[in-house]
């Protein structure tokens, strides 16, 4: 394999340009990126303008880290480097020396949370694109009150402009702590493995149901006729990992074997494994429901012919000067006027429970948006994380550096790349 790259590449110099933002001595553990912090989510750290946390923080705090934001916005996507430890005394993240980042990039790199059992590290760079429609959430501690151990994480990739994404963000977490089913799984003491399994997954299509119906009324109200995002998130409850995933965002597990390789830092043999499947408008079920609805699925040629849905009014609507959108997944949140033209929201959602023969030595899980995903394989990515933690390196920057390069290298035009990268003990 070839070595990670410690430079951008050239094609994305113009992107990567040096400039200086001051950060805080100190940030709160829940940060957003224009200072609203988990706006209606219960027990969160709230930031103040001095980047401390403020006096009406909770004594259980749930640490939410959400970041993305395009490149006009002060301070947006901009974070700094959080470490690798937390002062547990005053709840806040302590930061370590500033490190120059473009805008529309954020960086959080490897740090392990008090009372967790992972590692997470996360990198979004936008690439040759104008603004970052991109947008993720890393919550290392979900719900303070369970006996077992609980974190979200969720990448979103906005489309149309980042309305959809920006709004999903903060619409995701309170969603699912209100889900019927989330509430029953976490307040009945003893249910049995199938039953809370069975919950969680209901949990969690609750969830995607209910973002997209209030992100679908505020595309109503603000005009927001084609904006629309991918998802992909990762429920972690004990040891049950709850994967959703809408559009072309991806999720990877890398499993460990034991290995004699003496080429192997770690003396360990990796296996990428996709634990999501694209939706694509031209599989069969999917244009299959399109055309029920009274959609189209159309082949671009200036897309290197590849499958996009169409609305049946498309035509209609250029004929009349306006700019109808078409779209290269089947299924996203939002997307308003292509919704009764067979656009799904319904996720994909499936449990895995870690330690059962197929799943026996979880060790890194990656969610990205395709920007990676377009480049660089499952396998692939697995091994550039599991380099990148060998040498004390951020995975997840790793990934994004080296799909800017690949992109770079093809000569083609970078999207906006988000990675996070989970490292399990």
């Amino acid at each position: 394999m070839e070595p990670i790259p410690s430079r951008p590449p050239p094609k994305a110099g113009r992107l990567w340009k040096k400039y200086r933002q001051e950060i805080p001595d100190t940030f709160p553990v829940a940060v957003d990126t224009d200072g609203r912090v988990g706006l209606g989510v219960p027990n969160l750290v709230i930031g103040t303008p001095s980047g401390r946390a403020s006096s009406c923080r909770p004594s259980r705090p749930v640490g939410q880290i959400s970041h993305g934001g395009s490149p006009g916005r002060a301070g947006v996507g901009v974070i700094g480097r959080l470490p690798s430890s937390i002062d547990d005394s005053c709840g806040e993240v302590r930061v370590a020396m500033p490190k120059d980042i473009g805008p529309g990039c954020a960086e959080l790199i490897p740090t392990r949370f008090p009372g967790t059992h992972f590692l997470v590290s996360a990198f979004q760079h936008m690439g040759d694109r104008k603004t970052q429609e991109d947008r993720f959430t890393v919550v290392p501690h979900l719900d303070g009150d369970s006996r077992s151990a609980c974190a979200f994480f969720g990448v979103w990739d906005g489309t149309v402009g980042d309305f959809a994404s920006e709004n999903v963000k903060d619409l995701f977490l309170p969603k699912l702590l209100e889900a019927p089913s989330w509430r029953q799984a976490r307040t009945v003491s003893r249910v049995r493995q199938e039953e809370k399994e069975r919950l969680l997954e209901s949990a969690m299509k609750e969830t995607y149901r209910s973002v997209d119906e209030s992100l679908l009324a505020r595309c109503a109200k603000n005009t927001q006729h084609y904006s629309t995002c991918t998802s992909v998130t990762l429920l972690m409850v004990g040891d049950l990992l709850v994967v959703g995933h809408l559009g072309d965002s991806r999720i990877v597990l890398g499993k460990s074997a034991s290995s004699k390789d003496p080429s192997d830092a770690r003396g360990e043999k990796l296996t990428g494994e996709q634990v999501t499947l694209d939706h694509k408008p031209d599989q069969e079920q999917e244009r299959i429901r399109i055309e029920q609805c009274g959609g189209m699925v159309e082949r671009l040629r200036n897309h290197a012919n590849k499958p996009f849905i169409r609305g049946g009014d498309f035509l209609m609507r250029k004929a009349l000067g306006e700019q109808p959108m078409q779209l290269q997944y089947s299924r996203a949140f939002g997307g308003k006027d292509l919704k009764m033209f067979g656009l799904s929201s319904v996720p994909d959602v499936r449990v895995i429970r870690i330690g059962t023969p197929q799943w026996k030595d979880v060790k890194y899980a990656i969610l990205a948006s395709d920007g990676l995903w377009d480049v660089v394989n499952a396998q692939n990515a697995v091994a550039i994380a599991h380099q990148a933690a060998s040498t004390d390196q951020n995975p997840a920057e790793a990934l994004v550096r080296v799909a800017l390069l690949e992109q770079s290298r093809r000569k083609a035009r970078a999207d906006n790349v988000t990675a996070i990268c989970i490292q399990f003990d």
